[in-house]
């Protein structure tokens, strides 16, 4: 079941990719029947919530739970009801954003995820290890992101979609998420990746590097504060937090630099070269948000759009999408092995790096007051054309079979 769940994650990690590319588009020519704000909405819920959290949800079951337990009818139908809900935001959002029935297909699908939690917790409750502490960790940040949804309700009720509570409200659930939820069950992952493989890590320094970036995750959401009430408190607060995100880093490098003989004997492939990209994309955004620290480029980082876009992708194409689809790879959930699908791989990640590219080359010209770069849009566009072609070749060579 885990296979045909991460195919089904996988189709709509397509449909996301195709609305990113229309949101693109929309800078190069007016489309009338758009409306930009509300497809935004369900082009950022279906790459979340029906690409990351369904893979996530497929790859943890194969990895921590027998056989047995993941032909459960329980999570068939969480996996079935979080789909329809899925189906429900990807339709209701463009046309109607934050509005009670695409609200109330959010609810659905967080429900879902309580649902799911509250299972995979009591069928793992006799496991121990740190890839499971990680897990754990993981599934109560997403407990606790979703606080922002039980508040999205009344604010909007309330008329305060142009409030700085809205906007703090939606940047609690996307840290929590970003930096929580998909973040710990990433490196969850990856520890129990090298547990299978018999690879040893030094616990002395897992430790600590676990509680240094669980504990920095809280103060890097100052960041986000910042940009309504800029006080001097906020930004210690948010240096606080990259300097300890910062010293995980150091400490995780160390852990990986101990084993980097193990990892090339005994992984390899393709699998391994997105597994790498997605780490040294991890670097990168510990080193950035490390930048943040003076309170002028914290500033400059939240202000200006193309960076926020750039670091937001980053995150989730560079960090969270590679790993998936390279430890998927690794343990043959996802078929790399043909042309077609290295094919589709390189597009995918040629479309990303050319989009990053663009994105942050633009913010950097912004900074600088230098204007566009020529036929920026074209070329924004043209380039992220790659990705949904290179997903779509990655569905098509992996076809949904029950």
């Amino acid at each position: 079941m885990p296979k045909v769940w991460f195919r089904v994650a996988l189709l709509n990690f397509l449909i996301a990719a195709i609305m990113g590319v229309i949101l693109r588009y929309a800078f190069v020519e007016e489309l009338p029947w758009l409306k930009f704000r509300f497809f935004l909405h369900g082009h950022s819920h279906v790459a979340m919530l029906g690409w990351v959290y369904l893979a996530l949800y497929a790859l943890l079951m194969g990895a921590f739970l027998p056989e047995a337990q993941q032909q459960a009818p329980f999570y068939r139908s969480v996996f079935l009801v979080s789909q329809f809900a899925v189906i429900g935001m990807l339709i209701t959002f463009p046309i109607q954003g934050y509005a009670p029935l695409p609200i109330a297909f959010s609810t659905l699908h967080g429900l879902a995820s309580y649902c799911f939690t509250w299972r995979f917790w009591k069928d793992t409750r006799r496991q121990r290890g740190l890839p499971l502490q990680f897990v754990k960790a993981a599934l109560l940040f997403m407990l606790f992101s979703t606080l922002a949804l039980w508040a999205m309700p009344p604010i909007v009720l309330l008329g305060y979609q142009h409030k700085a509570i809205y906007y703090m409200t939606v940047q609690f659930y996307l840290h929590f998420q970003f930096n929580g939820w998909f973040a710990f069950a990433v490196l969850g992952l990856f520890f129990q990746l090298l547990g299978s493989r018999n690879i040893h890590i030094s616990l002395r320094l897992a430790r600590p590097f676990f509680r240094l970036l669980a504990v920095s995750a809280f103060f890097t959401y100052a960041l986000a504060v910042a940009w309504a009430e800029p006080l001097p408190i906020v930004f210690a607060a948010n240096s606080l937090g990259v300097t300890l995100q910062l010293a995980a880093m150091v400490l995780f490098a160390l852990l990986v630099a101990g084993s980097h003989r193990e990892l090339h004997q005994q992984l390899g492939g393709w699998g391994f070269l997105l597994i790498k990209i997605a780490f040294a994309c991890f670097a990168l955004k510990v080193l950035m948000q490390a930048a943040v620290v003076i309170p002028y480029i914290a500033t400059v980082a939240y202000t200006i759009r193309n960076f926020v876009i750039g670091f937001i992708h980053l995150v989730l194409l560079g960090v969270i999408t590679q790993f998936i689809l390279g430890y998927a790879a690794l343990n043959g959930v996802l078929n790399l092995r043909s042309r077609l699908s290295r094919l589709g791989l390189g597009l995918l990640l040629a479309g990303f790096l050319g989009s990053e590219l663009l994105l942050f080359l633009q913010g950097a010209m912004f900074w600088g007051a230098m204007g566009f770069l020529p036929f920026y849009y074209e070329a924004l566009f043209g380039v992220s054309t790659l990705m949904p072609v290179g997903v779509g070749v990655l569905v098509v060579r992996n076809r949904i079979t029950v």
